[in-house]
C-alpha cells in the first residue's frame, strides 16, 4: 500500500473511531435513575495495514468525546489478546443508553468504514466496586492495565437472586485483591452465564488471582472452567458527568 492510500485508510480508522461522527447516527437518550448498568465488550478487526500503535493514537483523540457521552460511566479502550481486534470495555449506567449508542446505524457505519462487522456483547452489571478511584486514568504513556472478562455457566437450579446476592457476599474479598482495580459483576444470557469484567494495574497481578488454584477452585465448584478472555487496555476513561454514575448501591467506590 502506498503511503498515500495508508494515510487515507488510517482517515477512515479516525472516522470510525470518532464518538463526535457516531454519535450523529442516534439521539441521546438520558438515564434512567432505577436502571440495572450494563457493561459492552466491543471488537472489531483491526486493520492490517495500521499499527496498534497508531490505532491508540486515534483512541486517545478520542477521549474528551466519550468522557462526557450521555450515560457513559466508564470506558477501557481495548486491544483483544486473542484475536488482536481492538474496541472497548464500557460501562453504562442503564441498557437503555447503550443501545441508544450501539444502534443499527453504528453498526452500518462500522461495515462501511471497515468492511468487517463490529461485535458489540451487553452484560447486566448489578454490582461494582473500584478499588483504586483516580486510579483508573487515561495515561496511555505509562499504563500497564489489563482487562480479563470471565464468563462461568450458572449451575441448575441457581436463580438471578442467588446470584445476586453471592456478588455481595464476594466484596470484600475483591475489595482486598492485589493489583484489582476495579470489577464488574456481570450476568449474561439471562442468568445462565454470570462472572465479571476484571480491570488489573498490570498483567502479574491478574496472573496472580488466575492461578492453579483458582481454575480448580472454579471447576470443583461449578462443573467446568471459566473461559477468560484478555485485554491490554492502554487508555482508561472516566465519565465527566455525574449524571452518567449508576446509583451508589450497584457501583462501590472505595474511601
Amino acid at each position: 500500500m502506498t503511503d498515500f492510500s495508508s494515510a487515507l485508510a488510517l482517515r477512515a480508522l479516525a472516522a470510525l473511531l470518532s464518538s463526535s461522527a457516531l454519535a450523529a447516527t442516534g439521539a441521546a437518550v438520558p438515564p434512567d435513575a432505577g436502571a440495572t448498568p450494563v457493561v459492552a465488550v466491543v471488537r472489531v478487526a483491526k486493520p492490517w495495514y495500521a499499527p496498534r500503535a497508531a490505532v491508540a493514537g486515534k483512541m486517545r483523540d478520542t477521549t474528551a468525546q466519550y468522557a462526557q457521552l450521555p450515560g457513559l460511566a466508564f470506558k477501557a479502550y481495548s486491544f483483544e489478546r486473542q484475536s488482536g481486534d481492538y474496541g472497548g470495555l464500557y460501562y453504562w449506567h442503564d441498557a437503555a443508553t447503550a443501545r441508544a449508542w450501539f444502534n443499527d446505524a453504528w453498526f452500518e457505519r462500522v461495515k462501511r468504514e471497515r468492511g468487517v462487522e463490529g461485535r458489540v456483547a451487553m452484560f447486566d452489571a448489578p454490582l461494582s466496586i473500584d478499588n483504586t478511584p483516580g486510579g483508573t486514568r487515561a495515561d496511555s504513556d505509562s499504563n500497564n492495565a489489563v482487562a480479563t472478562l470471565v464468563l462461568i455457566a450458572t449451575p441448575a437450579g441457581v436463580g438471578r437472586a442467588q446470584i445476586e446476592a453471592e456478588f455481595v457476599k464476594a466484596v470484600p474479598t475483591y475489595r482486598a485483591v492485589p493489583g484489582l482495580l476495579r470489577k464488574h459483576f456481570i450476568v449474561a444470557d439471562g442468568g445462565a452465564r454470570f462472572g465479571g469484567l476484571y480491570l488489573w494495574r498490570d498483567e502479574a497481578s491478574a496472573r496472580a488471582w488466575f492461578n492453579a488454584a483458582w481454575h480448580e477452585r472454579v471447576r470443583s465448584s461449578y462443573g467446568q472452567p471459566a473461559a477468560i478472555d484478555w485485554f491490554d487496555t492502554p487508555i482508561l476513561l472516566t465519565t465527566r458527568d455525574a449524571a452518567n454514575l449508576p446509583a451508589a448501591s450497584a457501583m462501590m467506590v472505595a474511601p
